[in-house]
């Protein structure tokens, strides 16, 4: 990608409102893009720091897949407690919902994620979002864990992920 392209891009990842127009330009940064993008997007959380772009962003640098955006998704874009549909989830919330999954989730389902983020890598929670996604987000939502629609969808795999890292 020339630097005039890049500077485009940038620019209208800057300008777009439409969500599902940004979301095509994430998902084609994400697959053409590399470390030049990593920054400026990160730099978006200060004017729009929201489950939707964390997630966005999240998407994206797993695509790029390069150390850099690995590094910002681990002290960027992972350290900050995630939001629900209006608020903040508490640290309380949190450890309470990887609290109940640990207690909860069957040996051999667990079993099953790994061998997943395994093979698939970083974006497992992609591809899974059917399958897994759903019966983690039910799994919470039936017992008291109402985030709201948005973040459940957003946020379940980075809750079975801490619950993999509490077992290890």
């Amino acid at each position: 990608m020339s630097e005039f392209e890049y500077m485009k891009m940038l620019e209208q990842i800057r300008n777009e409102r439409d969500q599902k127009q940004r979301e095509e330009l994430f998902d084609f940064i994400g697959e053409n893009g590399d470390d030049r993008f990593i920054e400026p997007l990160t730099q978006l959380l200060q004017t729009d720091d929201s489950p939707v772009l964390r997630s966005s962003l999240y998407t994206t640098f797993s695509k790029i897949g390069t150390e850099l955006a690995e590094e910002i998704i681990q002290t960027q874009i992972k350290t900050k407690l995630p939001k629900d549909d209006g608020k903040k989830i508490t640290k309380k919330s949190w450890n309470e919902a990887v609290d109940f999954l640990n207690g909860n989730l069957e040996a051999s389902f667990i079993q099953k994620v790994r061998g997943i983020i395994e093979s698939e890598g970083r974006l497992w929670a992609l591809k899974n979002k059917g399958e897994i996604g759903v019966y983690i987000r039910n799994l919470l939502r039936n017992n008291g864990f109402n985030w709201g629609k948005q973040a459940m969808a957003i946020y379940w795999s980075w809750l079975v992920e801490d619950v993999l890292q509490k077992q290890k």
